[in-house]
Protein backbone atom coordinates (compact mmCIF):
# COMPACT_ATOMS: atom_id res chain seq x y z
CA UNK A 1 0.00 0.00 0.00
CA UNK A 2 2.88 2.40 0.57
CA UNK A 3 4.19 1.95 -2.97
CA UNK A 4 3.66 4.40 -5.78
CA UNK A 5 3.05 1.48 -8.13
CA UNK A 6 -0.53 0.15 -8.22
CA UNK A 7 -0.76 -3.51 -7.32
CA UNK A 8 -3.38 -6.13 -8.09
CA UNK A 9 -6.50 -6.07 -5.92
CA UNK A 10 -5.49 -7.42 -2.50
CA UNK A 11 -8.00 -9.70 -0.82
CA UNK A 12 -9.09 -8.80 2.71
CA UNK A 13 -11.04 -10.65 5.38
CA UNK A 14 -14.27 -8.61 5.57
CA UNK A 15 -15.92 -10.85 8.16
CA UNK A 16 -17.68 -9.07 11.01
CA UNK A 17 -15.19 -10.41 13.52
CA UNK A 18 -12.15 -9.10 11.63
CA UNK A 19 -13.75 -5.73 10.82
CA UNK A 20 -14.60 -5.21 14.50
CA UNK A 21 -10.97 -6.00 15.36
CA UNK A 22 -9.67 -3.50 12.79
CA UNK A 23 -12.11 -0.81 13.91
CA UNK A 24 -11.07 -1.42 17.50
CA UNK A 25 -7.40 -0.99 16.59
CA UNK A 26 -8.15 2.24 14.73
CA UNK A 27 -10.32 3.60 17.54
CA UNK A 28 -7.66 2.79 20.11
CA UNK A 29 -5.01 4.54 18.00
CA UNK A 30 -7.29 7.57 17.64
CA UNK A 31 -8.05 7.83 21.34
CA UNK A 32 -4.79 9.60 22.14
CA UNK A 33 -4.56 11.67 18.98
CA UNK A 34 -4.87 15.45 19.38
CA UNK A 35 -2.84 16.86 16.50
CA UNK A 36 -4.15 15.25 13.35
CA UNK A 37 -4.42 12.00 11.53
CA UNK A 38 -0.69 11.26 11.37
CA UNK A 39 -0.81 10.49 15.08
CA UNK A 40 -3.34 7.74 14.36
CA UNK A 41 -1.15 6.29 11.64
CA UNK A 42 1.90 6.44 13.90
CA UNK A 43 0.06 4.63 16.69
CA UNK A 44 -0.57 1.75 14.28
CA UNK A 45 3.05 1.49 13.13
CA UNK A 46 3.97 -1.64 15.08
CA UNK A 47 0.89 -3.48 13.74
CA UNK A 48 1.25 -2.62 10.05
CA UNK A 49 2.84 -5.92 9.05
CA UNK A 50 -0.70 -7.19 8.58
CA UNK A 51 -1.90 -6.05 5.13
CA UNK A 52 -5.37 -5.03 6.30
CA UNK A 53 -4.01 -3.03 9.26
CA UNK A 54 -1.57 -1.29 6.90
CA UNK A 55 -4.43 -0.46 4.55
CA UNK A 56 -6.45 1.09 7.36
CA UNK A 57 -3.39 3.01 8.60
CA UNK A 58 -2.72 4.35 5.10
CA UNK A 59 -6.05 6.20 5.22
CA UNK A 60 -4.56 8.44 7.91
CA UNK A 61 -1.31 9.02 6.00
CA UNK A 62 -3.01 11.05 3.30
CA UNK A 63 -2.87 14.80 3.73
CA UNK A 64 -5.80 17.01 2.83
CA UNK A 65 -4.33 19.96 0.95
CA UNK A 66 -5.21 23.38 2.31
CA UNK A 67 -7.90 25.28 0.45
CA UNK A 68 -6.62 27.71 -2.19
CA UNK A 69 -8.57 30.76 -3.40
CA UNK A 70 -11.89 29.43 -2.18
CA UNK A 71 -11.48 26.08 -3.94
CA UNK A 72 -13.09 23.47 -1.69
CA UNK A 73 -12.42 20.48 -3.94
CA UNK A 74 -10.33 18.11 -1.82
CA UNK A 75 -6.91 16.93 -2.88
CA UNK A 76 -5.63 14.13 -0.68
CA UNK A 77 -1.97 13.46 -1.31
CA UNK A 78 1.26 12.12 0.09
CA UNK A 79 4.35 11.70 -2.04
CA UNK A 80 5.04 8.05 -1.19
CA UNK A 81 1.41 6.85 -1.55
CA UNK A 82 -0.68 5.86 -4.52
CA UNK A 83 -3.07 8.56 -5.75
CA UNK A 84 -6.55 7.80 -4.43
CA UNK A 85 -7.92 7.25 -7.92
CA UNK A 86 -5.42 4.43 -8.50
CA UNK A 87 -6.22 2.45 -5.36
CA UNK A 88 -7.63 -1.04 -5.87
CA UNK A 89 -11.42 -1.20 -5.28
CA UNK A 90 -10.92 -3.66 -2.42
CA UNK A 91 -9.20 -0.91 -0.41
CA UNK A 92 -12.39 1.19 -0.51
CA UNK A 93 -14.38 -1.94 0.45
CA UNK A 94 -12.23 -2.36 3.57
CA UNK A 95 -12.45 1.33 4.49
CA UNK A 96 -16.23 1.29 4.13
CA UNK A 97 -16.55 -1.78 6.35
CA UNK A 98 -14.35 -0.28 9.09
CA UNK A 99 -16.07 3.14 8.88
CA UNK A 100 -19.46 1.49 9.46
CA UNK A 101 -18.46 0.17 12.92
CA UNK A 102 -15.81 2.65 14.09
CA UNK A 103 -16.81 4.77 17.09
CA UNK A 104 -14.25 7.60 17.25
CA UNK A 105 -15.00 10.78 15.31
CA UNK A 106 -11.51 11.06 13.80
CA UNK A 107 -11.65 7.56 12.28
CA UNK A 108 -15.15 8.05 10.92
CA UNK A 109 -14.36 11.52 9.56
CA UNK A 110 -11.29 10.43 7.62
CA UNK A 111 -12.69 7.15 6.23
CA UNK A 112 -16.04 8.60 5.18
CA UNK A 113 -14.31 11.62 3.64
CA UNK A 114 -12.01 9.41 1.58
CA UNK A 115 -14.98 7.33 0.44
CA UNK A 116 -16.90 10.50 -0.42
CA UNK A 117 -13.93 11.84 -2.38
CA UNK A 118 -13.65 8.54 -4.27
CA UNK A 119 -17.35 8.78 -5.19
CA UNK A 120 -18.19 5.63 -3.27
CA UNK A 121 -21.93 5.00 -3.17
CA UNK A 122 -24.02 6.04 -1.44
CA UNK A 123 -21.99 9.24 -1.83
CA UNK A 124 -24.59 11.38 -0.10
CA UNK A 125 -24.50 9.10 2.95
CA UNK A 126 -20.71 9.23 3.16
CA UNK A 127 -20.88 13.04 2.93
CA UNK A 128 -23.36 13.20 5.81
CA UNK A 129 -21.31 10.84 7.95
CA UNK A 130 -18.08 12.76 7.24
CA UNK A 131 -19.76 16.10 8.10
CA UNK A 132 -21.17 14.70 11.33
CA UNK A 133 -17.81 13.32 12.43
CA UNK A 134 -15.90 16.46 11.44
CA UNK A 135 -18.33 18.61 13.45
CA UNK A 136 -17.80 16.36 16.42
CA UNK A 137 -14.05 16.85 16.03
CA UNK A 138 -14.53 20.60 15.69
CA UNK A 139 -15.88 20.75 19.22
CA UNK A 140 -13.65 18.07 20.70
CA UNK A 141 -10.31 18.23 22.51
CA UNK A 142 -8.09 18.22 19.45
CA UNK A 143 -5.54 20.97 18.91
CA UNK A 144 -7.31 24.17 17.82
CA UNK A 145 -5.70 24.21 14.38
CA UNK A 146 -6.85 20.67 13.57
CA UNK A 147 -10.30 21.43 14.95
CA UNK A 148 -10.41 24.40 12.57
CA UNK A 149 -9.46 22.22 9.63
CA UNK A 150 -12.15 19.71 10.61
CA UNK A 151 -14.98 22.24 10.83
CA UNK A 152 -13.93 23.94 7.59
CA UNK A 153 -13.92 20.58 5.84
CA UNK A 154 -17.40 19.87 7.22
CA UNK A 155 -18.66 23.18 5.84
CA UNK A 156 -17.05 22.54 2.45
CA UNK A 157 -18.64 19.10 2.09
CA UNK A 158 -22.02 20.37 3.28
CA UNK A 159 -22.05 23.20 0.74
CA UNK A 160 -20.89 20.93 -2.04
CA UNK A 161 -23.64 18.38 -1.34
CA UNK A 162 -26.30 20.97 -0.39
CA UNK A 163 -26.65 19.60 3.13
CA UNK A 164 -28.12 22.82 4.49
CA UNK A 165 -28.69 21.74 8.09
CA UNK A 166 -25.15 20.38 8.30
CA UNK A 167 -23.85 23.62 6.80
CA UNK A 168 -25.75 25.64 9.42
CA UNK A 169 -24.24 23.48 12.14
CA UNK A 170 -20.76 23.98 10.66
CA UNK A 171 -21.19 27.76 10.58
CA UNK A 172 -22.30 27.76 14.21
CA UNK A 173 -19.35 25.60 15.21
CA UNK A 174 -16.99 27.87 13.26
CA UNK A 175 -18.29 30.93 15.09
CA UNK A 176 -17.98 29.11 18.42
CA UNK A 177 -14.36 28.17 17.67
CA UNK A 178 -13.53 31.76 16.64
CA UNK A 179 -14.95 33.15 19.88
CA UNK A 180 -13.00 30.56 21.84
CA UNK A 181 -9.74 31.60 20.13
CA UNK A 182 -10.40 35.30 20.62
CA UNK A 183 -11.12 34.74 24.31
CA UNK A 184 -8.12 32.52 24.93
CA UNK A 185 -5.06 33.76 26.81
CA UNK A 186 -3.00 32.07 24.09
CA UNK A 187 -2.81 34.02 20.84
CA UNK A 188 -4.06 31.89 17.95
CA UNK A 189 -4.18 34.22 14.94
CA UNK A 190 -3.55 31.47 12.39
CA UNK A 191 -6.59 29.56 13.59
CA UNK A 192 -8.79 32.61 14.03
CA UNK A 193 -8.10 34.09 10.60
CA UNK A 194 -8.35 30.71 8.89
CA UNK A 195 -11.88 30.30 10.30
CA UNK A 196 -12.87 33.90 9.62
CA UNK A 197 -11.61 33.61 6.06
CA UNK A 198 -13.87 30.63 5.49
CA UNK A 199 -16.91 32.52 6.83
CA UNK A 200 -16.14 35.48 4.58
CA UNK A 201 -16.20 33.12 1.59
CA UNK A 202 -19.80 32.15 2.31
CA UNK A 203 -22.35 33.37 -0.23
CA UNK A 204 -24.36 34.81 2.66
CA UNK A 205 -21.97 35.15 5.59
CA UNK A 206 -23.52 35.10 9.08
CA UNK A 207 -24.34 38.41 10.75
CA UNK A 208 -21.66 37.75 13.38
CA UNK A 209 -18.79 37.89 10.91
CA UNK A 210 -18.35 41.69 10.91
CA UNK A 211 -18.32 41.83 14.69
CA UNK A 212 -15.82 38.94 14.80
CA UNK A 213 -13.52 40.62 12.27
CA UNK A 214 -13.54 43.80 14.33
CA UNK A 215 -12.80 41.79 17.47
CA UNK A 216 -9.93 40.01 15.69
CA UNK A 217 -8.33 43.31 14.73
CA UNK A 218 -8.58 44.47 18.32
CA UNK A 219 -7.25 41.16 19.70
CA UNK A 220 -4.23 41.12 17.42
CA UNK A 221 -3.50 44.86 17.33
CA UNK A 222 0.20 45.45 17.70
CA UNK A 223 1.15 42.79 15.17
CA UNK A 224 0.75 44.64 11.86
CA UNK A 225 0.92 41.55 9.67
CA UNK A 226 -1.96 39.84 11.47
CA UNK A 227 -4.02 43.00 11.84
CA UNK A 228 -3.63 43.75 8.12
CA UNK A 229 -4.73 40.20 7.28
CA UNK A 230 -7.89 40.76 9.34
CA UNK A 231 -8.43 44.15 7.68
CA UNK A 232 -8.07 42.55 4.25
CA UNK A 233 -10.89 40.16 5.18
CA UNK A 234 -12.96 43.21 6.12
CA UNK A 235 -12.08 44.63 2.72
CA UNK A 236 -13.48 41.54 1.02
CA UNK A 237 -16.68 42.05 2.98
CA UNK A 238 -16.84 45.68 1.78
CA UNK A 239 -16.50 44.79 -1.89
CA UNK A 240 -18.46 47.31 -3.98
CA UNK A 241 -18.78 49.86 -1.17
CA UNK A 242 -16.34 52.58 -2.25
CA UNK A 243 -16.66 54.62 0.94
CA UNK A 244 -16.02 51.60 3.17
CA UNK A 245 -13.07 50.53 1.02
CA UNK A 246 -11.62 54.02 1.21
CA UNK A 247 -11.79 53.95 5.00
CA UNK A 248 -10.23 50.49 5.21
CA UNK A 249 -7.44 51.37 2.79
CA UNK A 250 -6.46 54.35 4.93
CA UNK A 251 -6.63 52.21 8.05
CA UNK A 252 -4.34 49.60 6.50
CA UNK A 253 -1.74 52.22 5.60
CA UNK A 254 -2.12 53.51 9.15
CA UNK A 255 -1.45 50.06 10.60
CA UNK A 256 1.92 49.97 8.84
CA UNK A 257 2.90 53.54 9.72
CA UNK A 258 1.90 53.06 13.35
CA UNK A 259 4.00 49.90 13.49
CA UNK A 260 6.90 51.84 11.93
CA UNK A 261 6.65 54.53 14.60
CA UNK A 262 6.96 51.84 17.26
CA UNK A 263 9.99 50.15 15.69
CA UNK A 264 13.48 50.97 14.50
CA UNK A 265 16.16 49.86 12.09
CA UNK A 266 15.37 47.47 9.28
CA UNK A 267 12.00 46.64 10.83
CA UNK A 268 10.96 50.31 10.67
CA UNK A 269 12.08 50.48 7.04
CA UNK A 270 10.14 47.31 6.23
CA UNK A 271 6.92 48.63 7.78
CA UNK A 272 7.22 51.95 5.93
CA UNK A 273 7.88 50.12 2.68
CA UNK A 274 4.63 48.20 3.19
CA UNK A 275 2.82 51.49 3.86
CA UNK A 276 4.26 53.08 0.72
CA UNK A 277 3.43 50.09 -1.48
CA UNK A 278 -0.14 49.82 -0.23
CA UNK A 279 -0.81 53.57 -0.42
CA UNK A 280 0.52 53.70 -3.99
CA UNK A 281 -1.44 50.65 -5.13
CA UNK A 282 -4.71 51.93 -3.63
CA UNK A 283 -4.59 55.59 -4.61
CA UNK A 284 -3.90 57.10 -1.19
CA UNK A 285 -1.68 59.91 -2.50
CA UNK A 286 -1.50 61.96 0.70
CA UNK A 287 -0.62 58.91 2.80
CA UNK A 288 1.87 57.84 0.13
CA UNK A 289 3.67 61.17 0.39
CA UNK A 290 3.74 61.04 4.18
CA UNK A 291 5.04 57.44 4.31
CA UNK A 292 7.64 58.12 1.62
CA UNK A 293 8.88 61.20 3.49
CA UNK A 294 9.18 59.15 6.69
CA UNK A 295 11.07 56.45 4.83
CA UNK A 296 13.45 58.95 3.28
CA UNK A 297 14.25 60.31 6.73
CA UNK A 298 15.85 57.00 7.72
CA UNK A 299 19.60 57.17 7.35
CA UNK A 300 21.80 54.23 6.50
CA UNK A 301 23.20 54.41 10.05
CA UNK A 302 19.66 54.10 11.45
CA UNK A 303 19.22 50.63 9.95
CA UNK A 304 21.41 49.08 12.64
CA UNK A 305 22.91 46.66 10.15
CA UNK A 306 25.95 44.57 10.94
CA UNK A 307 28.83 43.59 8.72
CA UNK A 308 30.07 40.05 8.61
CA UNK A 309 33.37 38.92 7.15
CA UNK A 310 34.59 35.43 6.45
CA UNK A 311 38.35 35.07 5.98
CA UNK A 312 39.52 33.04 3.02
CA UNK A 313 43.05 31.74 3.30
CA UNK A 314 45.07 31.97 0.10
CA UNK A 315 48.80 31.37 0.17
CA UNK A 316 51.20 34.04 -1.04
CA UNK A 317 52.39 31.64 -3.69
CA UNK A 318 48.88 31.20 -5.06
CA UNK A 319 48.33 34.97 -5.10
CA UNK A 320 51.64 35.54 -6.93
CA UNK A 321 50.73 32.90 -9.47
CA UNK A 322 47.25 34.36 -10.00
CA UNK A 323 48.49 37.95 -10.33
CA UNK A 324 51.43 36.80 -12.48
CA UNK A 325 49.06 35.51 -15.15
CA UNK A 326 48.08 39.12 -15.86
CA UNK A 327 51.44 40.82 -15.31
CA UNK A 328 53.82 38.41 -17.04
CA UNK A 329 55.84 39.46 -20.07
CA UNK A 330 57.46 42.70 -21.15
CA UNK A 331 54.53 44.15 -23.10
CA UNK A 332 52.04 46.08 -20.96
CA UNK A 333 49.62 45.97 -23.90
CA UNK A 334 49.41 42.17 -23.70
CA UNK A 335 48.90 42.47 -19.95
CA UNK A 336 45.94 44.82 -20.42
CA UNK A 337 44.43 42.48 -23.02
CA UNK A 338 44.64 39.56 -20.58
CA UNK A 339 43.18 41.72 -17.81
CA UNK A 340 40.28 42.79 -20.05
CA UNK A 341 39.42 39.18 -20.90
CA UNK A 342 39.31 38.04 -17.27
CA UNK A 343 40.72 34.86 -15.80
CA UNK A 344 41.33 32.50 -18.71
CA UNK A 345 38.47 34.16 -20.59
CA UNK A 346 35.99 34.00 -17.68
CA UNK A 347 34.52 37.16 -16.10
CA UNK A 348 35.14 37.88 -12.41
CA UNK A 349 31.66 36.50 -11.61
CA UNK A 350 32.55 33.12 -13.16
CA UNK A 351 30.82 31.04 -15.81
CA UNK A 352 27.04 31.19 -15.55
CA UNK A 353 26.62 27.43 -16.02
CA UNK A 354 28.97 26.79 -13.08
CA UNK A 355 27.10 29.33 -10.98
CA UNK A 356 23.77 27.66 -11.68
CA UNK A 357 25.23 24.37 -10.49
CA UNK A 358 26.40 26.14 -7.33
CA UNK A 359 22.87 27.50 -6.79
CA UNK A 360 21.48 23.96 -6.92
CA UNK A 361 24.14 22.77 -4.48
CA UNK A 362 23.26 25.59 -2.07
CA UNK A 363 19.60 24.59 -2.17
CA UNK A 364 20.65 21.22 -0.77
CA UNK A 365 23.37 22.37 1.61
CA UNK A 366 21.70 25.56 2.89
CA UNK A 367 17.98 25.09 2.24
CA UNK A 368 16.84 27.76 4.70
CA UNK A 369 19.00 30.43 3.07
CA UNK A 370 17.78 29.41 -0.37
CA UNK A 371 14.11 29.54 0.63
CA UNK A 372 14.10 32.91 2.38
CA UNK A 373 13.71 35.95 0.11
CA UNK A 374 15.73 39.01 1.03
CA UNK A 375 15.43 42.63 -0.03
CA UNK A 376 18.20 44.74 -1.54
CA UNK A 377 18.92 48.09 0.11
CA UNK A 378 20.76 50.88 -1.69
CA UNK A 379 23.65 52.96 -0.43
CA UNK A 380 21.16 55.59 0.77
CA UNK A 381 19.46 53.03 3.04
CA UNK A 382 16.28 52.83 0.96
CA UNK A 383 14.84 49.58 -0.42
CA UNK A 384 15.71 48.86 -4.03
CA UNK A 385 14.35 45.42 -4.84
CA UNK A 386 12.61 42.43 -3.30
CA UNK A 387 11.73 39.13 -5.02
CA UNK A 388 8.07 38.95 -6.05
CA UNK A 389 8.00 35.42 -7.46
CA UNK A 390 9.94 32.16 -7.49
CA UNK A 391 11.63 33.29 -10.73
CA UNK A 392 12.77 36.43 -8.92
CA UNK A 393 14.15 34.36 -6.05
CA UNK A 394 15.99 32.12 -8.49
CA UNK A 395 17.52 35.21 -10.09
CA UNK A 396 18.53 36.47 -6.65
CA UNK A 397 20.17 33.13 -5.79
CA UNK A 398 22.19 33.24 -9.02
CA UNK A 399 23.20 36.85 -8.40
CA UNK A 400 24.28 36.02 -4.85
CA UNK A 401 26.66 33.36 -6.16
CA UNK A 402 28.02 35.83 -8.73
CA UNK A 403 28.47 38.51 -6.07
CA UNK A 404 30.37 36.11 -3.84
CA UNK A 405 32.76 35.26 -6.67
CA UNK A 406 33.25 38.96 -7.47
CA UNK A 407 33.95 39.79 -3.82
CA UNK A 408 36.53 37.01 -3.61
CA UNK A 409 38.50 37.92 -6.75
CA UNK A 410 38.05 41.72 -6.82
CA UNK A 411 41.03 42.36 -4.45
CA UNK A 412 43.16 40.09 -6.65
CA UNK A 413 42.14 42.00 -9.79
CA UNK A 414 42.94 45.23 -7.96
CA UNK A 415 46.42 43.97 -7.10
CA UNK A 416 47.01 42.69 -10.63
CA UNK A 417 45.98 45.98 -12.24
CA UNK A 418 48.17 47.98 -9.86
CA UNK A 419 51.18 45.77 -10.59
CA UNK A 420 50.72 46.17 -14.34
CA UNK A 421 51.20 49.90 -13.82
CA UNK A 422 54.01 49.50 -11.27
CA UNK A 423 56.02 46.95 -13.26
CA UNK A 424 55.56 48.34 -16.78
CA UNK A 425 54.92 52.05 -16.13
CA UNK A 426 52.95 52.72 -19.37
CA UNK A 427 52.99 56.31 -20.60
CA UNK A 428 49.52 57.89 -20.60
CA UNK A 429 49.72 59.02 -24.27
CA UNK A 430 50.72 55.50 -25.32
CA UNK A 431 47.78 54.04 -23.40
CA UNK A 432 45.43 56.39 -25.25
CA UNK A 433 46.99 55.36 -28.58
CA UNK A 434 46.53 51.71 -27.58
CA UNK A 435 42.79 52.19 -27.09
CA UNK A 436 42.52 54.35 -30.21
CA UNK A 437 43.39 51.25 -32.24
CA UNK A 438 39.88 49.95 -31.42
CA UNK A 439 38.04 51.36 -34.40
CA UNK A 440 34.58 50.66 -32.97
CA UNK A 441 35.07 52.93 -29.93
CA UNK A 442 33.37 56.34 -29.87
CA UNK A 443 35.96 59.12 -30.49
CA UNK A 444 36.41 60.31 -26.89
CA UNK A 445 36.62 56.87 -25.28
CA UNK A 446 40.38 56.24 -25.78
CA UNK A 447 41.08 59.44 -23.81
CA UNK A 448 38.64 58.49 -21.03
CA UNK A 449 40.02 54.96 -20.72
CA UNK A 450 43.60 56.24 -20.59
CA UNK A 451 42.67 58.86 -17.98
CA UNK A 452 40.84 56.29 -15.82
CA UNK A 453 43.78 53.86 -15.91
CA UNK A 454 46.23 56.63 -15.06
CA UNK A 455 44.09 57.69 -12.12
CA UNK A 456 43.87 54.07 -10.94
CA UNK A 457 47.63 53.65 -11.04
CA UNK A 458 47.91 56.85 -8.97
CA UNK A 459 45.46 55.23 -6.48
CA UNK A 460 42.88 57.92 -7.27
CA UNK A 461 40.03 55.42 -7.28
CA UNK A 462 36.95 57.64 -6.96
CA UNK A 463 37.43 59.74 -10.12
CA UNK A 464 38.51 56.56 -11.93
CA UNK A 465 35.15 54.88 -11.20
CA UNK A 466 33.08 58.01 -11.83
CA UNK A 467 34.77 58.54 -15.19
CA UNK A 468 33.95 55.01 -16.33
CA UNK A 469 30.40 54.52 -15.02
CA UNK A 470 28.60 56.50 -17.77
CA UNK A 471 31.12 55.68 -20.49
CA UNK A 472 30.57 51.92 -20.25
CA UNK A 473 26.94 52.62 -21.09
CA UNK A 474 28.08 54.90 -23.95
CA UNK A 475 30.14 52.09 -25.47
CA UNK A 476 27.34 49.55 -25.18
CA UNK A 477 24.83 51.97 -26.69
CA UNK A 478 27.18 52.67 -29.61
CA UNK A 479 27.60 48.93 -30.13
CA UNK A 480 23.83 48.38 -30.18
CA UNK A 481 23.39 51.14 -32.76
CA UNK A 482 26.10 49.56 -34.92
CA UNK A 483 24.12 46.29 -35.10
CA UNK A 484 21.02 48.28 -36.07
CA UNK A 485 19.13 48.01 -32.78
CA UNK A 486 16.82 50.93 -31.83
CA UNK A 487 18.07 52.43 -28.57
CA UNK A 488 16.27 55.78 -28.57
CA UNK A 489 12.72 56.38 -27.41
CA UNK A 490 11.00 59.38 -28.94
CA UNK A 491 8.81 61.71 -26.91
CA UNK A 492 5.45 60.35 -25.78
CA UNK A 493 3.01 63.02 -24.60
CA UNK A 494 4.81 64.86 -21.80
CA UNK A 495 7.65 62.32 -21.52
CA UNK A 496 10.68 63.65 -23.42
CA UNK A 497 12.76 61.54 -25.77
CA UNK A 498 15.51 59.50 -24.16
CA UNK A 499 17.92 56.63 -24.66
CA UNK A 500 17.19 53.21 -23.17
CA UNK A 501 19.15 52.36 -20.04
CA UNK A 502 21.91 49.90 -19.37
CA UNK A 503 19.41 47.31 -18.13
CA UNK A 504 17.82 47.33 -21.59
CA UNK A 505 21.03 47.51 -23.61
CA UNK A 506 22.56 44.35 -22.17
CA UNK A 507 19.63 42.04 -23.07
CA UNK A 508 19.61 43.60 -26.57
CA UNK A 509 23.28 42.78 -27.07
CA UNK A 510 22.69 39.34 -25.61
CA UNK A 511 20.49 38.64 -28.64
CA UNK A 512 23.44 39.54 -30.85
CA UNK A 513 25.94 37.18 -29.30
CA UNK A 514 27.25 38.85 -26.16
CA UNK A 515 28.30 35.80 -24.12
CA UNK A 516 25.85 34.99 -21.32
CA UNK A 517 28.51 34.86 -18.61
CA UNK A 518 29.83 38.30 -19.53
CA UNK A 519 26.31 39.64 -19.91
CA UNK A 520 25.45 38.39 -16.44
CA UNK A 521 28.67 39.88 -15.03
CA UNK A 522 28.01 43.33 -16.48
CA UNK A 523 24.40 43.17 -15.30
CA UNK A 524 25.31 42.11 -11.76
CA UNK A 525 28.13 44.65 -11.46
CA UNK A 526 26.50 47.65 -13.11
CA UNK A 527 22.79 47.45 -13.81
CA UNK A 528 20.89 44.69 -12.03
CA UNK A 529 18.82 45.63 -8.96
CA UNK A 530 19.71 42.23 -7.51
CA UNK A 531 23.42 42.99 -7.75
CA UNK A 532 25.76 45.90 -7.02
CA UNK A 533 23.98 48.22 -9.48
CA UNK A 534 27.10 50.43 -9.51
CA UNK A 535 26.02 52.48 -12.54
CA UNK A 536 23.06 53.93 -10.65
CA UNK A 537 24.59 53.92 -7.18
CA UNK A 538 27.57 55.95 -8.42
CA UNK A 539 25.45 58.26 -10.56
CA UNK A 540 23.24 59.16 -7.58
CA UNK A 541 26.16 59.59 -5.21
CA UNK A 542 25.31 56.69 -2.92
CA UNK A 543 28.80 55.14 -2.86
CA UNK A 544 30.58 56.82 0.05
CA UNK A 545 34.00 55.37 -0.68
CA UNK A 546 35.28 53.86 -3.90
CA UNK A 547 37.80 51.19 -2.94
CA UNK A 548 40.54 49.77 -5.12
CA UNK A 549 38.57 46.52 -5.76
CA UNK A 550 35.48 48.48 -6.90
CA UNK A 551 37.55 50.69 -9.17
CA UNK A 552 39.38 47.64 -10.55
CA UNK A 553 36.07 45.97 -11.41
CA UNK A 554 34.92 49.13 -13.21
CA UNK A 555 38.20 49.24 -15.17
CA UNK A 556 38.00 45.57 -16.04
CA UNK A 557 34.38 45.87 -17.21
CA UNK A 558 35.15 48.97 -19.29
CA UNK A 559 38.16 47.35 -20.91
CA UNK A 560 36.18 44.22 -21.76
CA UNK A 561 33.39 46.27 -23.35
CA UNK A 562 36.02 48.22 -25.28
CA UNK A 563 37.19 44.95 -26.91
CA UNK A 564 33.71 44.15 -28.25
CA UNK A 565 33.21 44.70 -31.96
CA UNK A 566 30.18 44.10 -34.19
CA UNK A 567 30.37 41.55 -36.96
CA UNK A 568 28.10 41.57 -39.97
CA UNK A 569 27.12 38.33 -41.67
CA UNK A 570 27.39 38.49 -45.41
CA UNK A 571 28.90 41.95 -45.17
CA UNK A 572 25.64 43.80 -44.55
CA UNK A 573 23.34 41.90 -42.20
CA UNK A 574 23.81 42.67 -38.48
CA UNK A 575 25.44 39.75 -36.75
CA UNK A 576 26.81 38.83 -33.35
CA UNK A 577 28.89 40.86 -30.96
CA UNK A 578 32.38 39.47 -30.59
CA UNK A 579 35.35 40.20 -28.40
Amino acid sequence: MTSNTPQEDPEFDLSSKRIVQLAGLADAAAAGAKRGWYEISSALTDKREAADVDTVAVAFDYRLQDRVDGNSNPVFHTAHLMPLAQLPPTVADLWASVAAVATTASVRARLHDLLFTLGRQPKHKHAEQACSAYLELGGANWDSLYRARAVIRALDIARQMKLESRADDAVKQTISNIRECLGSNERKPGVTLRLLGRLVEEKNPPADVDELLKAARTRYAGDPYIEVDAAMLQRRRAKGDKDALQVLDREIVGIWTTAADASSGLQKLGHLTKAVDYARDHGQTDLLAAATTAMQAIGIEDLEMQSFSVPIEVSDEEIRKWVGYFTQGDDWRACLVRFANGEQGAPPSGHTDDNRIQVENLKKEAPLYSMLPHAKIGGDGLPRWEPQSEDDQELQRLTDVELFRIQVVAPLYAKALQEIGTLHRPIREEVEEFFAEHASLPPDLPRVLADSLTRYWHQDYEPCAYLLAPKIETMLRSLARTVDEPVYLTQRKSTPGKYVGLGTLLPILGKHGLAESWNRYLTTLLAGPTGLNLRNELAHGFVDEVSAPIAAMMVQAAMYVATLTPRRKGGSVPGVVEA
